[in-house]
């Protein structure tokens, strides 16, 4: 029997911190019972988060650019892995699961994360793979990264999530050491399929795609929660 769950959905683009602010409450109200599992799904304003395992190279990199000036905020955060981009066009989903629901297993967990991107993209006609190295999480396209992947689980509680490009500006991957990854290509929806496709047309997709791995109900997060 599917699991009943919550389905939040932020209009607009959301400031970074405001988004990690309601995540904290949602784990916290997770974690006392008050709520079932909850899935928010946004876009961020731009900003470049730098994850618990962002290394100095990448700093010195990010250093070497005005990104005040050009509209980005930087942050250091607390989930796992390195540095990543969030902005206008990319689809963020951040997962406040308790993982004693779903196996106790954080690998599991991240691989079904990635089923959830697979399975979206191969929906919109996309052939996406895992990496076969451990390190290297998300989902590519050919050696193109399409999407990423950074979580944090505290008490079996997680939080933070993956990011899916759909239609954003892929040029901001020029100035810095995305996911410590030494400069390799990235790719969006829109960039493989040779068409405008937009997070609106990307979100019915991936809500289907996660209910199906995690076999999930979802209803709408009620205003009061």
């Amino acid at each position: 029997m599917p699991h009943g769950a919550y389905l939040y959905e932020i209009p607009g683009l959301t400031p970074y911190q405001d988004a990690m602010a309601i995540q904290q409450d949602l784990a916290g109200a997770r974690s006392q019972g008050a709520v079932p599992d909850v899935v928010m799904m946004l876009e961020h304003e731009p900003v470049i988060s730098l994850g618990s395992r962002a290394v100095a190279a990448e700093e010195l990199l990010l250093a070497a650019v005005d990104y005040t000036r050009r509209g980005i905020d930087v942050v250091e955060i607390n989930r796992g892995g390195r540095s990543t981009y969030h902005g206008p066009g990319q689809l963020v989903c951040y997962p406040v699961l308790d993982l004693q629901d779903h196996g106790k297993d954080l690998h599991r967990y991240v691989h079904n994360l990635e089923e959830v991107l697979i399975a979206t993209l191969r929906a919109l006609g996309i052939d996406g793979r895992r990496m076969d190295a451990r390190d290297l999480s998300g989902v590519w396209v050919g050696e193109r990264k399409i999407a990423s992947i950074g979580v944090r689980c505290a008490r079996w509680i997680t939080t933070h999530g993956f990011s899916l490009n759909a239609d954003l500006d892929l040029a901001v991957y020029e100035t810095f050491d995305a996911c410590g990854l030494g400069g390799a290509a990235f790719t969006s929806v829109t960039e493989e399929l040779g068409t405008p496709v937009s997070v609106e047309d990307v979100r019915p997709t991936i809500v289907e795609a996660f209910a199906a791995v995690f076999d999930a109900e979802f209803e709408p997060l009620p205003v009061a929660v």
